[in-house]
């Protein structure tokens, strides 16, 4: 028989919440003609501050498509399908890499950039109805909490 245990319920209320998520960004997204991954990996063109991998700021050159794929942990020729979607729809563009010329950093088209301007209203009033109960000193303890169990998880 399956105990109760406070670590198992706090995992399963975790997945039930990611999936919950999902399904919002699913209906946000669609809207607008892209995936919820394609949406992801713009964040990253745009080096949206609230991903983990811009979090410090010290990332000052355009993103290489390793990088999106290292931070999404998802295979490599996933990441490659994505961004020529983004660039098939004229919401991506390649870069040459000024070091390296055989790499290619990847940026928002300026219709990228318009695209994500249109889905920010939205992002950010579901975002803020979703923690409207909560206060910013809980928010922050929630986010360190978070912080503290994917380190452990990557470590």
């Amino acid at each position: 028989m399956i105990e109760k245990r406070l670590e198992e319920s706090i995992i399963l209320h975790l997945i039930a919440l990611g999936d919950a998520l999902k399904r919002r960004r699913d209906q946000i997204s669609q809207g607008l003609g892209i995936t919820t991954q394609q949406w992801l990996i713009m964040l990253y063109l745009a080096k949206d501050p609230n991903l983990p991998l811009f979090e410090n700021g010290e990332h000052e050159k355009k993103v290489l498509a390793a990088e999106i794929t290292r931070a999404l942990n998802v295979s490599r020729p996933n990441v490659t399908n994505l961004i020529a979607t983004l660039l098939d729809k004229g919401l991506a563009i390649q870069i040459e890499d000024k070091e390296d010329r055989r790499r290619k950093r990847l940026a928002l088209s300026p219709e990228g950039f318009r695209l994500l301007e249109t889905l920010q209203p939205f992002r950010k009033k579901l975002n803020e109805q979703l923690f409207e109960d909560l206060t910013i000193d809980e928010r922050e303890v929630f986010l360190q909490l978070i912080d503290i169990c994917l380190r452990r998880l990557t470590a």
